[in-house]
């Protein structure tokens, strides 16, 4: 009742026929305008193929910021040439480099994709060693997950809940990283990559800092099934002279402070 005798004392039937149809119009132009502001024009984007866009982080400092033209870089744990790999990017835009892969089962693959590359069927560890059990782990199907570190294969398993297991273990040759860096290039690469399941640490404190210096790191400092961050990775580099100026949830990225002043 209250609404029909505001309806009617002041407000014109005109007015509200009239407030009726420009609803009815606005909402007829709304739908006519609705695809246009739902489906806009495509974007000019940028294919990554890391696991976390790392590789256009990487790009970007390298060839963006530090006017790297054709960078090198060294790709520790390559595992597969393309899929969650973080220099395949750059060996797409022609530049090539070191992959380093223990795992029998992938150097077929990584040869066939990437034969610009020089590919090193072996691992990379102290200079002591000669050779180290490899742990094949068995749950995992694409081999991510193996690794030289005996620590980090047992935790998979106990984590795992029967999920995962130990297959076998075998021996690879190791190379150590600085031998690698002389043979290949007689300095650093520009950029290091390293995702080894355990053993970044290790081969990173390997490396002589002081004559041989990538430009870039990225290395993998995300704890193995959880969410902390492996900070002795992020300190041992900071004392090296290392900034963090980049990364994800899985990697963090490192640059040289002698780079960026």
């Amino acid at each position: 009742m209250d609404r029909r005798k505001f309806l009617g004392t002041g407000v014109s039937s005109t007015f509200v026929l009239g407030a009726a149809a420009g609803a009815a119009a606005g909402a007829a132009g709304a739908v006519a305008l609705a695809p246009k502001l739902l489906r806009p024009p495509p974007l000019p984007g940028k294919l990554s193929y890391a696991e976390a866009g790392e590789d256009l982080v990487l790009w970007q400092i390298a060839v963006g910021a530090l006017r790297i033209e054709q960078p090198t870089y060294m790709d520790i744990g390559a595992h597969h040439p393309v899929i969650n790999n973080n220099t395949f990017l750059f060996y797409e835009r022609g530049a090539h480099g070191v992959l380093v892969e223990p795992n029998p089962a992938l150097h077929d693959v990584l040869s066939g994709v990437r034969p610009r590359d020089t590919l090193l069927r072996v691992g990379i560890g102290p200079a002591r060693e000669s050779a180290a059990d490899y742990y094949i782990i068995g749950g995992s199907e694409d081999g991510q997950l193996n690794t030289f570190s005996r620590e980090q294969a047992m935790e998979l398993v106990t984590r795992g809940q029967g999920h995962y297991r130990i297959d076998r273990v075998i021996k690879i040759p190791l190379l150590n990283i600085n031998d690698v860096m002389r043979a290949q290039w007689n300095a650093a690469p520009n950029v290091l990559s390293i995702d080894t399941e355990g053993y970044d640490l290790t081969i990173l404190r390997s490396l002589d800092f002081k004559r041989l210096r990538p430009d870039v790191i990225v290395a993998e400092t995300g704890e193995l099934g959880g969410k902390r961050l492996e900070v002795e990775i992020l300190e041992f580099l900071v004392q090296q002279g290392y900034q963090v100026r980049g990364g994800s949830f899985v990697n963090t990225i490192f640059v040289d402070r002698r780079r960026i002043g």
